[in-house]
């Protein structure tokens, strides 16, 4: 990624993408810190505990803005590092600089930088100047990914550490130098503090290129060393509230969320809130308050699977198709706008083709290509969301370039 301005094509559509993101974040950005990240930080500040659920006088109010005095119960609902941000731009902001804003503006940044990236991923894998521009640009304006860095969502710096991380991985690939496999750990570290489930793509990503490609068990003990030096201060917090070496706690919840009889692919937050009304009562208010909770949305999700599994593996099928393509039944605000949908149905093609030409050959592109199922059949365990698709675009993308490159082989050899 040196030499920046020895590459004009991506100056260019830096610029273009700056101007374009600029004027989206004028018209559509989050003007407020919103829903838990507001509550969190507010009752951070009020406690020094990360947590949404307070106590007063001996009841539970979930969520709640803490106030002087009361006690906060910590949380393990969500990783941590998207808070640490927000907390981070709230300690940088001032009565001039709103906090929201600086938010935004830091994803834009974060936005840019990940098109560089991409570009240098691309150029990777390809040597054809066009696929490199052309892809490059649908990454850059592809609508979703524009807009999301106008909102307040840890999407847009998980998309560009897991740039990051596939770059890494990309170069260790090439030549196995320490500093490419201490960058690619600690990508690894932080993206399991972004989002949990991302330590099974980890693992799987060090089976795949360490031992079925690679046959080098030392570089395995050395990435997992450095990724659990990274997460392991998150873990000795938990252990030192909750008696636990945990990541997340919210299983349970997801489950319960995606799998009960609303049979809705997006999950139904309003039956959680039912569930959570009827079961809070019975349960003791201590550290551990979120983990009895989502041990009950957790058992009441396998009941309801386990009395009905013809419908469950029907909506779970269902959800593959929504994941892989789109949500018939979405209920997001502009879901159905030509803008988003025509793109997504078009890179979901193309990348579904790319990844089972990709399957059966040995390579970064089919690592890709069981990064992608993998994703798939996991999340549509629970429920899909419109912005889950733009976690994986940078991997549909590059998919679609095998497909492109299997077309330019196949009859233009």
């Amino acid at each position: 990624m040196k030499n920046i301005f020895k590459h004009k094509e991506i100056i260019y559509i830096l610029i273009v993408s700056l101007v374009v993101r600029i004027l989206v974040s004028y018209f559509y950005s989050d003007t407020v810190l919103r829903n838990e990240w507001s509550i969190i930080l507010h009752n951070y500040q009020i406690s020094g505990i990360f947590g949404f659920n307070v106590v007063v006088s001996e009841s539970l109010v979930m969520p709640k803005f803490a106030e002087i005095g009361e006690r906060v119960l910590p949380t393990a609902f969500m990783p941590p590092l998207y808070l640490y941000f927000i907390y981070f731009v709230k300690n940088l902001s001032n009565e001039l600089v709103d906090i929201a804003a600086l938010v935004v503006s830091l994803q834009i940044i974060f936005s840019l930088i990940s098109i560089f990236i991409f570009y240098s991923i691309i150029k990777i894998l390809t040597d054809n100047k066009l696929l490199v521009r052309f892809f490059t640009i649908v990454f850059a304006f592809f609508p979703i990914n524009v807009y999301a860095s106008s909102q307040i969502s840890s999407v847009s710096l998980q998309i560009f550490l897991t740039l990051i991380f596939f770059y890494y991985l990309l170069l260790i690939f090439k030549k196995e130098k320490l500093k490419y496999i201490f960058i690619f750990s600690v990508m690894g570290g932080l993206l399991i503090l972004i989002r949990g489930e991302f330590l099974i793509f980890y693992i799987f990503t060090l089976i795949y290129f360490f031992i079925f490609y690679k046959k080098q068990l030392k570089l395995i003990l050395i990435s997992l060393s450095l990724t659990l030096l990274t997460i392991s201060p998150y873990l000795i917090r938990n252990y030192f509230y909750f008696d636990n070496l945990t990541l997340t706690k919210s299983f349970g919840y997801n489950l319960l969320k995606g799998n009960n009889p609303t049979f809705k692919v997006e999950g139904a937050p309003e039956f959680m809130e039912k569930i959570i009304k009827k079961e809070v009562k019975n349960i003791k208010l201590d550290n551990n308050y979120e983990f009895k909770l989502d041990n009950i949305y957790r058992q009441k999700a396998l009941n309801f699977i386990r009395n009905n599994p013809t419908e469950y593996f029907k909506l779970y099928l269902l959800k593959i198709f929504s994941f892989l393509f789109f949500d018939i039944n979405s209920t997001y605000p502009n879901y159905f706008n030509v803008f988003h949908i025509v793109p997504k149905i078009v890179i979901a093609i193309t990348s579904l083709i790319g990844a089972i030409i990709a399957i059966n050959k040995k390579g970064f592109f089919q690592y890709l290509s069981f990064y992608f199922f993998l994703n798939i059949f996991l999340f549509s365990v629970f429920f899909i969301l419109p912005r889950y698709s733009l976690i994986l675009l940078p991997v549909q993308i590059l998919l679609s370039i095998n497909f492109i490159k299997y077309l330019r082989g196949k009859f233009f050899n």
